[in-house]
């Protein structure tokens, strides 16, 4: 009976040893694991977009000023009925106007291609640094449709960003 006992004893503590084991081993993922970010808030917030929104914006701007002053001189010959430089002045407008379509297309494109690529490269550092397991990027009707607000991170993404980005 005491042999029983004893084998019973070493069985419990030989499990016991392996709970606690796998508990320390392989712990269960805290809450804090899974983090994710407003993707629009961080891009929009970033000093780099604002930067490069201001420059392209002028650009614009200038590039829309040069069409209208083009429109109107175009309308006075085409009051006077000069056909040939009515003629001349739609070339020169369909040439303006294709150029802002251009910079409209390098804007929402290629600006925001460059800004993600930075966004990538910190938020990945951001994560390593912090020893986040997953970074989950929402847009309000993106993947994450629902989380608590203490897993959200996009305020702190967004100043580590920010630093990186102005050199600090």
């Amino acid at each position: 009976m005491k042999k029983n006992h004893t084998t019973f004893l070493l069985i419990c503590n030989v499990l016991l040893l392996i709970v606690i084991f796998i508990t320390f081993y392989f712990p269960k993922p805290s809450s804090a694991d899974i983090v994710y970010v407003d993707n629009i808030k961080l891009f929009n917030g970033f000093n780099m977009s604002q930067d490069l929104g201001k420059i392209n914006t002028e650009k614009i701007t200038k590039q829309k000023k040069k069409l209208d002053s083009l429109y109107t001189i175009y309308s006075i010959f085409r009051e006077q009925e000069n056909k040939e430089k009515t003629q001349e002045l739609e070339v020169q407008l369909r040439t303006e106007d294709q150029e802002l379509k251009k910079m409209n297309d390098y804007l929402s494109k290629d600006i925001r291609q460059k800004v993600w690529n930075r966004l990538d490269q910190y938020i990945k550092e951001y994560g390593i640094a912090n020893q986040c397991k997953i970074i989950l990027g929402t847009q309000g009707v993106g993947n994450v449709m629902y989380a608590q607000e203490e897993i959200d991170i996009t305020t702190k993404v967004l100043e580590y960003a920010n630093t990186k980005y102005e050199g600090n």
